[in-house]
């Protein structure tokens, strides 16, 4: 099946509201309020990023190197995405479609003192390093109720313009 190089977009620089809001941890930035001290700095989310209480979790990736072929979706909750200490890249479509599609999927990449808070229902591939293995948090309500189902990807996988030279030799991402 074939693979699709899909553009990829930068939280913080490039309008990724179709698919989620954007949280930048810097002075200044209008998503969130900063608060110091002697010896600290903080930033938290003007807003509040999800109406349930909510699970944080924190999961440990390999650097991306295969297309992605399937992606999941949460109607349930809103799930926030947070790299640890180096950027992560993920794969998400629009959640007007039933199934994601490759023609409406594209990569975003979130860097370091950034986060995402995907729309509900917004279809997305796990998040995984860019020039090497890395940890993420998420923050989502992980209702046993609403298991996690991966779905192909109709017309093919997809890979990020950053990385079109991963057309298929390693493991297939889906989980």
């Amino acid at each position: 099946m074939k693979s699709h190089v899909r553009p990829t977009y930068t939280v913080g620089i490039d309008d990724i509201s179709a698919w989620g809001q954007e949280l930048c941890f810097s002075p200044e930035h209008p998503t969130v309020i900063q608060a110091s001290g002697e010896g600290w700095e903080d930033f938290k989310s003007r807003e509040k990023i999800n109406s349930n209480p909510v699970n944080l979790a924190m999961t440990f990736v390999e650097c991306f190197n295969a297309p992605v072929t399937a992606l999941e979706r949460h109607d349930h909750t809103q799930e926030t995405l947070l790299p640890t200490s180096e950027p992560i890249i993920f794969a998400v479509c629009s959640s007007h479609h039933p199934v994601p599609t490759a023609e409406d999927s594209v990569f975003i990449v979130i860097p370091r003192g950034c986060a995402m808070i995907l729309h509900r229902g917004t279809w997305h591939s796990p998040c995984f390093g860019i020039d090497s293995s890395t940890a993420y948090h998420w923050l989502a309500d992980s209702d046993p109720r609403f298991p996690s189902e991966w779905i192909p990807i109709e017309g093919g996988s997809v890979t990020s313009a950053l990385f079109a030279h991963c057309t298929g030799g390693g493991p297939r991402r889906h989980s």
